[in-house]
């Protein structure tokens, strides 16, 4: 009698597609669930096409905006008081200069341009303001 151990081969791994199926379902609602759909809103600037096109101005209204409010000529100043407080420099189309502070969140320049817009302002610059070391 031969009883000599009779070896077997493995045989070849198979790999299910069933799990690979449920892994990418997973993957697929979470990628889905945590991400933001939201639209990116923008913000309409018309830009001069020569600096020539630019009639000479006397002298600009300059707000400084920092993070502790808005101000003109070192005097607080509110949203809702823009409209009256220059109504006949920016119906005389005098620009207007923003020098915005380090710190400053983007929403609060944003919603200074756009009290400005509100109140007929055709040219906002808007420039960094330079603080003392």
């Amino acid at each position: 009698m031969n009883f000599a151990q009779q070896t077997r081969k493995p045989s070849a791994a198979k790999i299910g597609l069933t799990p690979l199926i449920d892994v990418v379902f997973i993957l697929l609602l979470f990628f889905m669930l945590t991400s933001t759909f939201s639209q990116r809103k923008t913000l309409d600037l018309a830009v001069p096409a020569t600096a020539a096109d630019l009639a000479p101005v006397d002298e600009p209204v300059i707000l400084e905006l920092k993070t502790s409010g808005l101000f003109h000529e070192d005097a607080p100043l509110a949203l809702q008081e823009i409209g009256t407080r220059f109504e006949a420099r920016l119906a005389k189309g005098d620009p207007v200069v923003i020098k915005v502070a380090p710190g400053v969140p983007l929403e609060t320049s944003v919603a200074v341009m756009d009290a400005l817009k509100a109140s007929n302002a055709r040219a906002i610059v808007l420039q960094g303001l330079e603080t003392a070391p």
